[in-house]
């Protein structure tokens, strides 16, 4: 135990009081923000806050609360057992191993599906930018330029010009908010008081389109998206294994040593947990503060003029306006930084969708020889890559289905209906494994058993203002993937 505790022994900036020292320790969380700055703040809260100007604000710190507590406590546990939720889901009552399973049934079928709409609206930027090549032919180019750089790894650079361009773009929009001069006391009674409007006349008069999409589904789709769906933080967690906090990257602790953890208040392992709370604290906090300074700009620039983000080409069009309101000279800017984060999004969403893999089938028993790490890793990323190019393609023929709706599906399986399931499975495992000293508080347990309860009722409500079709498919998946793990743990 000594020898483990000498491994884990954190660093002098974490038991500072200085809170400007624990921004060392913003690490796997800012992955989790930069992947949500595109369709995650620039695209959904543009569109909400254009249709329903300030009403919607309270949507996005209520999203990330919630989101918030599932992504902290199952890096907590981890932190505390070395246990990743794959492994410990395995455990879960019923056929072994069947609630990894499911879920990841649902995530290799939603990842191209996720991937299809980043796809498309990285093409449609570069039509907007570039005078030859349509949507589908620059959505192509770029997933052939993503695959290479993922085949020699050359990435760094583009990523730091990246998240400068962005960092500026970002300052732009901040700056714009305090210059545009909102109702402030209008946006406040909207963050801080929900509502749930009705899509206006006038936008259903030149929009006809929204006619036939349910306010739920718009809001499903927009709160699924908002932090991330909740494989990004099962991605989370195989980050965690990088960062070395606490027992993450060690072997599973046995009963006994998880006993010595608890009797020791000042154990290492303890302390590393404030590294998870700081970093998805700060992940969050920066996901409302973009998500709702794109919602304001759009209320106040793009509402007055009836501009909604809605066909493929102009997904992402109307929003230059947010910075060319402080001068048309910025426009370039707001270009690059747009074609960034969605580049950066296309090339690192197979490479989060690769680890998410990685981490299933390294629960399973046995995998089989010929299924390698590398070969798992590639796998997937060529079936994310290329199956949402394909998805792109495919959609071709049919200009009047859009991009977002393409992507409902996933937004009510796996942004939102699968989050409440996590919540609900954090606190099963805390009860299950860990000693009662090392469990979760009374308060986090609220917490995620209230979001557990909310994220489903949006779920099953979106559903049902979907299709009816949800209530088959769901009970086959679930069905499917129960005698699947029979077979797959069959001599365990």
């Amino acid at each position: 135990m000594d020898e483990t505790q000498s491994c884990l022994a954190p660093p002098r900036p974490l038991l500072s009081r200085n809170p400007l020292m624990w921004l060392r320790f913003f690490g796997p969380g800012a992955v989790i923000a930069s992947l949500t700055v595109g369709s995650g703040e620039l695209l959904f809260p543009s569109r909400l806050g254009a249709v329903f100007g300030f009403k919607l604000l309270w949507i996005f710190p209520l999203v990330a609360l919630f989101k918030w507590v599932l992504c902290y406590c199952s890096a907590r546990h981890m932190i505390l057992s070395g246990a990743h939720p794959m492994e410990r889901w395995n455990e879960v009552p019923g056929p072994r191993g069947w609630l990894p399973l499911f879920f990841f049934s649902i995530f290799i079928v939603c990842a191209p599906i996720w991937a299809s709409l980043q796809t498309g609206l990285l093409g449609s930027i570069c039509a907007n930018i570039f005078p030859r090549g349509d949507l589908y032919f620059w959505a192509s180019v770029w997933v052939a330029v993503s695959f290479v750089l993922l085949l020699v790894g050359n990435y760094a650079f583009l990523e730091r010009v990246q998240m400068a361009i962005l960092g500026l773009m970002l300052v732009c929009i901040f700056i714009a908010v305090i210059y545009v001069g909102p109702d402030w006391f209008q946006v406040l009674y909207g963050f801080f008081v929900p509502q749930l409007p009705e899509y206006p006349d006038s936008i259903l008069d030149k929009y006809p389109s929204f006619a036939s999409r349910p306010v739920w589904i718009e809001l499903t789709v927009a709160a699924s998206v908002i932090g991330g769906a909740a494989a990004d933080y099962l991605g989370y967690a195989s980050f965690l294994r990088e960062k070395n906090w606490g027992l993450s990257n060690m072997e599973l602790a046995g009963p006994d040593e998880l006993q010595e953890i608890a009797m020791d208040n000042k154990h290492p392992a303890r302390v590393w947990v404030k590294a998870a709370l700081i970093d998805t604290v700060l992940s969050m906090v920066m996901i409302v503060v973009i998500a709702v300074s794109f919602s304001i700009l759009a209320s106040v620039i793009l509402q007055p003029q009836q501009l909604v983000p809605e066909k493929d080409e102009e997904l992402l069009l109307h929003q230059s306006q947010f910075l060319t309101t402080l001068s048309p000279m910025l426009l370039p800017i707001y270009l690059l930084a747009v074609f960034l984060a969605f580049f950066g999004n296309v090339y690192g969403g197979p490479e989060m969708s690769a680890r998410i893999s990685g981490d299933y089938f390294r629960s399973l028993p046995r995998v089989g020889s010929w299924l390698t790490e590398s070969r798992i890793h590639w796998l997937t990323i060529t079936w994310v890559l290329f199956g949402g190019v394909a998805i792109v393609w495919i959609k071709r023929p049919f200009p009047e289905i859009p991009l977002i709706s393409i992507v409902t599906f996933p937004a009510i399986y796996a942004g939102i209906l699968m989050c409440g399931v996590f919540c609900v499975a954090n606190v099963w495992a805390d009860w299950r494994f860990l000693p009662p000293a090392l469990r979760m508080n009374w308060a986090l347990v609220a917490l995620s058993l209230i979001a557990a309860v909310i994220f489903t009722f949006i779920a099953v409500r979106a559903m049902c203002a979907h299709t009816p079709w949800h209530f088959v498919i769901l009970p086959v998946i679930l069905v499917l993937s129960m005698v699947a793990a029979r077979w797959v743990h069959r001599d365990q």
